[in-house]
């Protein structure tokens, strides 16, 4: 996992605390969320050319990384269901991990990927986020 570890740890995760307070709230499998929270991106921060499909992506990887550290299958099972879904959420745990958490704490990492990593003009760049936030909420 070392190798995982300092991706992780570079980005930092905004919404965990909410996620964490989501999961305690509704009763939701308070690990389950807190892994998949901390994986849910995961594909893209390593390779941003998965972003689009970064979901499916990111679910394979949690799959590998949480077999490495031991997890039975039906845990690992969960935080792949809730990172497959955070785009579009059903079950509490998923709704804990949702993309609109991170996106509404986050909007100033959104404005950097729309302007400086995908050099977006203002117009393109503001319809981006528009949409990437009412997408995801």
């Amino acid at each position: 996992m070392e190798r995982h570890t300092p991706i992780l740890f570079k980005r930092g995760n905004a919404q965990l605390p909410y996620a964490e307070i989501l999961a305690e709230k509704y009763g939701a499998d308070k690990e389950i969320v807190m892994i998949a929270a901390w994986l849910h991106d995961i594909a893209s921060i390593t390779d941003y050319s998965l972003y689009e499909l970064h979901h499916i992506h990111g679910a394979e990887m949690a799959y590998l990384i949480l077999k490495e550290y031991g997890y039975d299958d039906k845990k690992i099972s969960l935080v792949q269901k809730c990172i497959r879904n955070h785009r579009g959420s059903v079950s509490l745990e998923e709704l804990c991990v949702a993309d609109a958490i991170s996106n509404f704490v986050s909007v100033p990492s959104l404005l950097y990927l729309a302007y400086v990593q995908k050099c977006m003009g203002i117009e393109e760049g503001k319809t981006f986020v528009k949409d990437k936030l009412t997408r995801s909420f």
